[in-house]
């Protein structure tokens, strides 16, 4: 993930960084990390604040800039917190050894799409935080369902426990509470499964009506689970996300862990498969197949099967395939180090039964039995460490792609050094009780997050009033029209910055009065860097 930064203050250039930048900003200002607060910073009604109140407590714990306590809290979401979490789950589902722990490890940084995805596509750093954290959750699931090899505790502190989980989860993100709900979902069937297999056997009364009770619970979840799927959704015009590959491609990705188009992992396809076939053969553990089955399932549908339905399935997440692909290691680590700890004990029988036999002691004579063992299970398994060692090194293929996003020139698509610098001086150049206008997708809008500076429109897509849209269209000739003047004082704009018409999301109408600027007799050329930076002073209307 630091190789993906490149450098500790590095940001994203991407359209999104825009409000998770200034909303870090706002909640430190604020001293309120609520969704309600976060979603009032731009005119909506909440927004999942999670992530930004962890980054504004390190910001102010630190005193690390903006950028960097956002990378550093990534970092830490995506290198301690991830793999921590997946553990707890593995551990639940294929048993406490130290076996499991190290598979675990190994698979949990293997992942290409998970975490550094989401420092990637977007970005989307609340989906960073809350898929870190959705394994544990799903097995605080498992446990307080009985199910699993986690120690239970008793009935409420378990289902207590989860609670807390799942409000950590919708709070670090909706989406990701939902995708617990149907990971989790296999695993009620099955125990809904076992307990009416019970009570049938006995055939009594209270038996009877133990059966209706809980079939009655069954049903009343199904129908919330169904409601909250429906609505806990954005608006149909912000889900837009169309298929990217065939169907036979999705199911192939699924097959060899490369969705998306990402290098294949070859030896984690070979440990899910062992898994989910070891699981039906010894009818153990089903359930983690039907989790499986869950997750690879909302990939095919966003990614690669574009029918009605496909809407309703992958709704919640935008229908948007590179969403989906980050929840799949999820869904497959569980699986995966079943199958990987299957094939380690079939090894370790082999491998005894090798070291029994009269050739192993022909060939290496008077060597410890535990000594051959040794030699003969480093043989065997250096092909499999060959082939698992460089989807860990540093410079892979996720990391390279994730790159691109954090590099800064002049090409930048957000800001680059040239506007980064003149932003970074708005402390010394302007007044801290006004407000600066400019085009938000061309980077001005970052003055707020590095600066400090109040912006008018401090995300691309933002609810604001009409002095906004008269402030945008006219400031440039903001001496000819009087109006122009009432909206500029109105919302205190003392400032104007111009970056040039290269912007994260291209031209976008109604921004003519802040683009293409140049000294007159409504503005005053203060500050500048480079050829494409500059910071204009409105003179016209104070």
């Amino acid at each position: 993930m630091a190789t993906a930064m490149i450098h500790p203050d590095a940001i994203s250039q991407t359209y999104d960084n825009v409000f998770h930048l200034n909303a870090v900003r706002w909640a430190i200002e604020s001293k309120n990390s609520s969704p309600l607060n976060l979603g009032a910073f731009t005119g909506i009604s909440a927004y999942p604040s999670g992530w930004h109140g962890i980054v504004a407590l390190v910001a102010e714990i630190t005193g690390a800039t903006i950028p960097v306590a956002v990378n550093g809290t990534s970092i830490a979401i995506g290198s301690l917190a991830w793999p921590l979490s997946s553990l707890y789950l593995s551990f639940g589902v294929a048993g406490f050894r130290r076996a499991t722990a190290i598979v675990t490890l190994i698979f949990s940084a293997g992942f290409s799409t998970f975490p550094i995805l989401m420092i990637d596509w977007g970005v989307l750093y609340p989906n960073l935080l809350s898929i870190s954290v959705l394994p544990a959750a799903l097995g605080l699931a498992f446990t307080a369902m009985g199910l699993g090899y986690h120690p239970r505790p008793s009935a409420p502190i378990a289902w207590l426990s989860l609670c807390v989980a799942l409000a950590g989860v919708a709070l670090a993100h909706p989406s990701t509470f939902v995708a617990l709900l149907a990971f989790a979902l296999p695993g009620a069937l099955a125990v809904y499964y076992f307990r009416m297999r019970a009570l049938v056997s006995r055939r009594t009364q209270d038996a009877t009506r133990m059966a209706v009770r809980l079939t009655v619970l069954l049903a009343g979840g199904l129908v919330l689970l169904t409601l909250v799927w429906y609505f806990l959704r954005p608006p149909s015009d912000a889900a837009n996300w169309r298929v990217v590959e065939t169907p036979p491609q999705a199911i192939g990705e699924l097959l060899l862990n490369a969705p998306l188009g990402r290098p294949a992992l070859e030896v984690l396809s070979i440990c899910l498969i062992a898994g989910i076939v070891h699981m039906l053969c010894t009818r153990s553990r089903r359930w983690l197949i039907g989790s499986y089955l869950v997750g690879a399932a909302l990939f095919f549908f966003a990614a690669g099967y574009n029918a009605p339905i496909r809407q309703f399935v992958t709704g919640v997440w935008y229908f948007d395939s590179f969403r989906l692909a980050a929840l799949l290691p999820v869904a497959t680590i569980g699986p995966a180090v079943v199958g990987a700890l299957y094939l380690l004990d079939l090894l370790r029988m082999k491998v005894g039964a090798l070291d029994r036999s009269p050739f192993a002691r022909r060939r290496m004579p008077g060597t410890p039995g535990t000594a051959r063992r040794w030699v003969v299970m480093a043989v065997l398994l250096f092909p499999a460490l060959v082939l698992m060692v460089p989807p860990l090194l540093p410079a892979n293929f996720a990391a390279y792609q994730a790159h691109w996003q954090y590099r800064s020139d002049e090409n930048s698509a957000l800001l680059s050094p040239d506007e980064r610098a003149l932003l970074e001086r708005l402390p010394l150049t302007t007044r801290s009780d006004a407000s600066i206008a400019g085009l938000p997708s061309s980077g001005a809008a970052l003055a707020y997050a590095l600066s400090g500076r109040h912006v008018i429109q401090p995300h691309i897509l933002t609810t604001h009033g009409s002095d906004v849209d008269v402030v945008n269209a006219g400031l440039k000739d903001a001496a000819e029209f009087p109006s122009v003047c009432e909206s500029v004082r109105s919302l205190k704009v003392r400032y104007v910055l111009d970056f040039g018409t290269r912007t994260v999301t291209g031209t976008l109408p109604g921004y003519g009065g802040v683009m293409d600027l140049k000294e007159n007799s409504s503005l005053k050329l203060i500050d500048s860097e480079g050829s494409h930076a500059r910071l204009y002073e409105v003179v016209a209307c104070w």
